[in-house]
C-alpha cells in the first residue's frame, strides 16, 4: 500500500509539471502574441499619414488637396519674468540653432536631418514636414522644442539657454510656468484673445495661424495679461511671402527630404538634387 501510494504521487507530480510546462509555453506564446501586436499597432500608426495637417508634399500628385496644407505658420512667444526672450537677433526672435550641410534648418539632434518644424529669424514655427513623424498630430510645440534641442514641460523650459523651473526666483518671488493660446484674429495691432492652457505646453498641437505664449512668471501675474508675442508682427508675412505649396515667392531654402544626388547643372558646377524646396520667409 505505501509502495503504491508513492508511485501513485510520483505519477502525479511527474504530470503536474509536464502541464506546468505545457502552460508557460502557452501564456509565453500569447505574450508573444500581445508584444507583436502592440509593436505592429505602433509602426503603423508612424507610418500611416495623419488625418489632419500639416501634411507631408505629395511630390508625385501635384493635385493632391492636402498639398495646399504642407507649409503651415504659429506665432511663439516666450517670456522670461519681464521680458520676451530672444537671442538678441531681434525683439522675441531667434535664431534656427542648427542647419544641414545643404544649409536647410536640421533637427539640433542629428544636423544630417531635416526639421520639418523651424524657424527662420522670425519667432515662426513653420511647419513643412518631410516624413510622418513631424506631420500631422506629430505637428506639436514640443516636438518643435526638440528640433531645436531645447526642452519644455509643464513646470519649466530650457530656451535659449536660459533654464526655469517653477519655484526660481522670478522678480520678487518664486515664477511658475504658464502658457496660452489664441487663434489669429487677423489684425496684429489688435489684442489676440488667449485661452490658458493646463498641463504640458509641449503636448498641444498646432495648427495654422496658430498663437502660443508661454511664460514664467512671477506671483500675481497672468499669462493672459502680457499681451501679444513680438512674433505676431510676422505671421501674416510667412504666410504671405508663399507663392504655392513647396515653393516662395522670395528666396528658396533647400529642403533634402532624401540625401541629395549631385546632378550637372552647368560645366564645372553642380546642384543638388533633393525631394522637395521650400521657403526662407524672413519678412
Amino acid at each position: 500500500m505505501g509502495k503504491a501510494s508513492r508511485s501513485k504521487r510520483r505519477r502525479a507530480a511527474v504530470r503536474s509539471a509536464k502541464r506546468s510546462r505545457n502552460n508557460n509555453w502557452w501564456y509565453g506564446l500569447i505574450a508573444l502574441v500581445v508584444i507583436l501586436g502592440v509593436v505592429m499597432i505602433v509602426v503603423t500608426n508612424m507610418s500611416t499619414p495623419d488625418p489632419t495637417g500639416p501634411y507631408v508634399l505629395d511630390q508625385v500628385n501635384s493635385n493632391n488637396p492636402h498639398n495646399r496644407d504642407t507649409h503651415w505658420h504659429a506665432a511663439l512667444g516666450v517670456y522670461d519674468c519681464d521680458k520676451w526672450m530672444s537671442d538678441g537677433s531681434g525683439d522675441g526672435v531667434w535664431n534656427w540653432p542648427a542647419a544641414t550641410p545643404e544649409g536647410s534648418p536640421a533637427r539640433a539632434g542629428n544636423t544630417n536631418v531635416y526639421a520639418g518644424l523651424h524657424s527662420h529669424d522670425d519667432g515662426i514655427i513653420h511647419m513643412e514636414p518631410q516624413v510622418n513623424e513631424e506631420a500631422g498630430r506629430h505637428a506639436t510645440v514640443g516636438k518643435y522644442f526638440e528640433f531645436g534641442g531645447w526642452h519644455l514641460s509643464s513646470t519649466g523650459f530650457d530656451f535659449l539657454g536660459t533654464k526655469r523651473q517653477n519655484g526660481d526666483k522670478c522678480g520678487n518671488g518664486t515664477g511658475t510656468l504658464q502658457w496660452a493660446t489664441a487663434k489669429f484674429n487677423g489684425d496684429v495691432n489688435k489684442p489676440q484673445q488667449f485661452t490658458q492652457g493646463k498641463g504640458n505646453p509641449g503636448d498641444f498641437k498646432l495648427h495654422n495661424d496658430d498663437i502660443v505664449i508661454i511664460g514664467f512668471l512671477p506671483p500675481g501675474k497672468s499669462i493672459t495679461s502680457i499681451g501679444n508675442p513680438p512674433s505676431l508682427k510676422r505671421l501674416p508675412d510667412a504666410a504671405n511671402n508663399e507663392a504655392a505649396p513647396g515653393q516662395s515667392a522670395n528666396t528658396p531654402t533647400t529642403m533634402p527630404a532624401v540625401n541629395p544626388t549631385p546632378t550637372t547643372a552647368a560645366k564645372g558646377a553642380t546642384t543638388p538634387t533633393t525631394g522637395a524646396t521650400s521657403p526662407t520667409t524672413k519678412p
